[in-house]
């Protein structure tokens, strides 16, 4: 069956059907990005708070292109359903673990369930339209988000202060299951293609080496005398595995697990670096603005989501602003551009006000930021997906779809890294200790209770002064932190140029020559 030869009221209702499953499977991400202060202040660990976010990343990124080459064999349905599956058990187990290395790896486990159902809408969207309606179609998605965004953070911060984080697993079970239902009924089958094989040693390589170059980045921050010498050695085993993988892939004659014949495409190349750089801006507003918020300025998890809604809802005016106007070639390079550099500026003032700024100046800026990350995300996503062989669409698709994940995970690895290097060990006595601790100070229950053992021992003076320098040293840690993600849009601005400038050229040549005659 071809979905682009569906009738369009059946397309309309397979792309309404998506949004809800895309609803259901995204809204955690803001629900954890504000409960997450939460889990650490009671699971402790706070040098693994990225881990949370990364460890989920790492496995969407490492599925992305396994997802391309599945439903390219066996078709989206057989794909999604087993994938929402997977993403509804391992939150259950979620919501019950009880320490955070446990947490962290079954969030990893939802990061695969997740890669297989984004990554089947993203292709759904490229097999179901042409590619003039491709932008505007990706544009809409961005209802699925705007819903998850607006209602996530405040879901997440009330359901934590009234029943506890582990509902904040708990509650998105029902629409999981409202989106099997829905997907099994309208997603229509299609015939298996077994034209398409499998390549096994490529995916067992292309794992090793994702997974072990993440994890050694991850690792770095770690205080521990061993630590680099597992630090080499995983970087050993990604540099060999990344080499056979890349052995493998010449020598294969079929259609490799990664077609790097993709790689002589200019859009494709740059298209695969913009989207590693792309979600840079997503970790920072995500993981490290809610802490900022909770864990230096003490706001409490339902003011702390506020900012996270606001950016929800300009974002997705801006997918749907930016949907319309992507498909004018010499407006691409522009559009792309202004999406890095409102990015990285807002980033840079992240870090030049400390967020010592008033709650309405805070909105602005986040509103604002979240206007321009689209234009950046449709530039990168559309474009190179119009720009390359229709065939090959699935392929492509999955590939930028694991840049982008690979991002995140890569990110919030190296990000979370530069926050524990930057901030100091201090080393008291019991009670002051505790105020140090990076893991209690995300809690207002945690601080009230470290207070009241500065009272019994007498030390209730010295109480306030230790609390302002244990937030003041998460503060210039996160500092450091939005200065070096907002960097990362100089190198976003020459990929745009790169890929974009010919072709927005060319459009104003062939328009002028137009206008001559």
């Amino acid at each position: 069956m071809i979905l682009s030869s569906l009738e369009r009221k059946l397309k309309v209702k397979i792309m309404l059907t998506l949004f809800v499953c895309m609803f259901a499977t995204t809204i955690y991400q803001s629900i954890v990005s504000i409960s997450g202060p939460s889990i650490i202040a009671d699971l402790g660990g706070f040098e693994y708070y990225a881990w949370l976010f990364s460890g989920f990343s790492l496995t969407s990124a490492v599925c992305a292109p396994f997802i391309g080459k599945l439903t390219k064999i066996y078709g989206p349905k057989k794909i999604i359903i087993p994938s929402l599956f997977i993403f509804l058990f391992s939150t259950i187990l979620c919501g019950l673990s009880n320490s955070i290395f446990l947490l962290i790896f079954f969030r990893s486990v939802q990061g695969i369930g997740l890669a297989g159902v984004l990554g089947v809408i993203w292709i759904m969207i490229a097999l179901l339209w042409n590619p003039n309606e491709r932008g505007k179609w990706l544009g809409a998605t961005a209802a699925g988000f705007t819903l998850a965004g607006l209602v996530g953070p405040f879901l997440g911060a009330y359901v934590t202060q009234l029943l506890g984080w582990r509902w904040s697993f708990f509650i998105i079970i029902p629409a999981v299951i409202v989106s099997m239902i829905l997907i099994s009924k309208v997603l229509p089958e299609t015939e298996k293609d077994v034209s398409t094989k499998f390549d096994y040693r490529g995916a067992i390589f292309f794992t090793l080496f994702a997974s072990s170059f993440l994890f050694a980045l991850s690792i770095i921050g770690i205080d521990s005398n061993k630590i680099f010498i597992y630090i080499i050695i995983l970087f050993i085993i990604s540099t060999i595995s990344f080499a056979i993988f890349i052995y493998l892939e010449i020598k294969e004659k079929d259609e490799g697990f990664i077609d790097i014949t993709l790689f002589k495409h200019k859009y494709f190349s740059g298209g695969m670096l913009g989207n590693l750089i792309i979600p840079i801006q997503f970790v920072v507003y995500s993981i490290f603005l809610p802490l900022s918020l909770i864990g230096v300025y003490g706001f409490s998890p339902a003011k702390a989501s506020i900012p996270l809604v606001v950016n929800a809802i300009s974002l997705a005016v801006g997918a749907n602003f930016f949907g319309y106007l992507i498909s004018k070639v010499r407006l691409q390079m522009w559009i792309a551009i202004f999406g890095f550099v409102v990015n990285g500026f807002c980033t840079f003032l992240f870090g030049l006000t400390d967020l010592k700024i008033s709650f309405v100046n805070l909105l602005i800026l986040v509103s604002v930021q979240g206007f321009a990350i689209p234009g950046s995300f449709q530039a990168f996503m559309v474009c190179v997906q119009n720009a390359l062989p229709e065939e090959k669409i699935q392929i492509v698709t999955s590939s930028l779809q694991f840049a982008r994940v690979f991002g995140i995970s890569l990110a919030g690895s190296i990000l979370g890294g530069i926050l524990i290097i930057s901030m100091v060990n201090y080393d008291f006595e019991s009670p002051r200790n505790e105020i140090y601790d990076p893991d209690n100070i995300t809690s207002t229950v945690k601080i009230e209770e470290i207070k009241q053992k500065y009272v019994s021992t007498g030390q209730i003076d010295q109480f306030e002064d230790d609390l302002k320098v244990s937030r003041e040293n998460l503060k210039s840690g996160l500092r450091i932190v939005y200065y070096s993600s907002s960097l990362t849009a100089i190198l976003g601005i020459f990929c745009s140029i790169y890929i974009f400038y010919d072709a927005s050229r060319h459009q104003h040549e062939v328009e002028d020559s137009k206008q001559n005659e």
